[in-house]
């Protein structure tokens, strides 16, 4: 398997000093988060769980889906504003998903009643993985091999609390320390700087200007506690190095329960006697962060006022997995971008998706996952990771819903091959040792407008996330994936 250090042979001793001093180094940067015990405490926290070295990337399949985020960023904004084409691929999901039943009730409230604030900001992470073309060999000394063997397929479009931009901002200079350390040579644009944080800082500032009161804050909504919170304070923090007067506030949704209102005059949110410009969630993403009637009361409110939400209903509605398996149906990309260039290249970053609404559609479907069920991923419409279900565990669980409406609550995926490699992950607590693992690479981008207008769309940054080969999911938080940096090859 690849590694970025092929050419460089190290002791054990050698790689236990490199780990010690970039763990230092790690924490030195900010690239920390509150502890399993005490998740509600700044007094105490840990470095993030990081790859040691940075994964190999190829240049041009990084930067060739770099160049389409903008286009993705404005093709997801078209289909949140999309009523009919939304509403035909949530239709079957409502009905069997109560989460995204309350969401679309809500969107079906504002709408009617008239939308109060016609712009929506959006914060977004495209996800890929490198995907390895059946019974290919990747050969590094050869560019073509790399090129014609390893192509990005999108895993996910997260439309709602897209996190750790935060954490990962200055992990290029760690790795571009560990590196030095283990006597690597290279160049800096093999490394690329890359400030995530501050890009998605923009975004929010730029949607402050929009609202047009300067004395209104931007209202993080967060979780209690949240182990995360250093991720959501650097945004605060590169928010204030573009511009020092933006307010900003913290506010879980039981104080928004609690001490928010509505105002009746011009409709204006406001808590604790100031007016909101942008509600940016950071919660309210799965159904759990609802714990009662009044905390969808209080989203419905949200909603319902002209604040500018990050993201609107109908962004998070467009991001739920029915509708990324319904835009890779023939036509449907091109329903909202006609330049074809621009659509295909959009649809070739999609891996097979199919429908598993009750159906011939869906009946065939699952008779591919039962056939081959190492070749798919089960997907419900959430968030959050820990959800998807794979290889053995599917066909049990599809012939126990197949005859059920309760089957339109999941889309089945092409399950991606990615390119395996080595590397060394730093986990709090764990050894360090050599490991096979796969990378996920994500792509921040920013919108902001409203249904005719593109106020603002960006390109802001990149992530990787590495794990061990074999873990199913990808979660930072507990500790199954972990930070990473591209090292870029041609």
């Amino acid at each position: 398997m690849a590694t970025v250090l092929d050419t460089i042979s190290l002791s054990e001793k050698k790689i236990q000093e490199i780990a010690k001093k970039t763990k230092e180094h790690a924490i030195l940067h900010g690239i920390v988060m509150r502890t399993e015990e005490l998740p509600g405490s700044s007094e105490k926290v840990q470095y993030a769980p990081f790859a040691l070295f940075p994964s190999l990337v190829p240049r041009a399949a990084l930067e060739k889906v770099k160049a389409t985020q903008k286009h993705f960023n404005k093709l997801m904004h078209m289909v949140a504003y999309d009523t009919e084409f939304l509403q035909n691929c949530l239709t079957n999901v409502v009905k069997v998903d109560d989460f995204n039943k309350r969401l679309w009730d809500i969107l079906q409230v504002v709408t009617e009643e008239g939308i109060p604030q016609p712009i929506s900001l959006g914060l977004f992470r495209n996800d890929f993985m490198m995907d390895v073309k059946k019974g290919a060999s990747i050969d590094l000394t050869s560019p073509a091999s790399v090129a014609e063997n390893i192509q990005m397929k999108q895993i996910e479009f997260n439309m709602i609390a897209s996190s750790f931009a935060g954490l990962v901002s200055p992990l290029y200079d760690v790795h571009r320390y560990s590196l030095t350390l283990a006597g690597k040579q290279f160049e800096d644009s093999q490394v690329p700087q890359n400030n995530a944080a501050l890009g998605l800082a923009k975004g929010l500032v730029e949607g402050w200007k929009a609202y047009g009161n300067k004395k209104a804050c931007v209202l993080f909504l967060v979780s209690n506690p949240e182990r995360n919170t250093l991720d959501q304070r650097r945004l605060d923090t590169e928010m204030f190095s573009c511009d020092r007067t933006v307010p900003v506030k913290y506010v879980t949704l039981k104080e928004m329960t609690e001490r928010a209102t509505k105002r009746i005059s011009d409709k204006a949110l406001v808590i604790d006697g100031c007016e909101v410009a942008v509600v940016y969630f950071r919660t309210g993403y799965t159904p759990e962060d609802y714990s009662s009637d009044k905390d969808w009361d209080t989203r419905l409110m949200i909603e319902r006022s002209k604040a500018i939400k990050c993201p609107s209903v109908q962004y998070q509605l467009a991001g739920t997995k029915k509708v990324q398996q319904e835009l890779c149906r023939p036509g449907a990309v091109e329903r909202f971008i006609d330049d074809v260039d621009i659509a295909l290249s959009i649809r070739e970053t999609f891996a097979y998706q199919y429908s598993l609404d009750l159906g011939k559609d869906g009946d065939d479907a699952i008779q591919k996952a039962f056939d081959n069920p190492h070749q798919f991923v089960l997907k419900p419409n959430r968030e959050g990771g820990g959800n998807n279900i794979y290889g053995d565990d599917i066909k049990p669980f599809l012939t126990k819903i197949m005859n059920s409406n309760d089957r339109s609550g999941y889309i089945l995926m092409e399950r991606i091959q990615p390119w395996p490699q080595k590397n060394y992950l730093i986990k709090f607590g764990l050894e360090v040792n050599l490991r096979n693992v796969i990378s996920e690479i994500g792509i921040y981008g920013v919108y902001l407008g409203s249904s005719d207008t593109e106020i603002y769309n960006s390109l802001a940054g990149h992530l990787v996330r590495t794990k061990t080969v074999g873990t199913n999911e990808g979660g930072l938080m507990v500790g199954l994936s972990c930070l990473d940096t591209p090292f870029l090859i041609d």
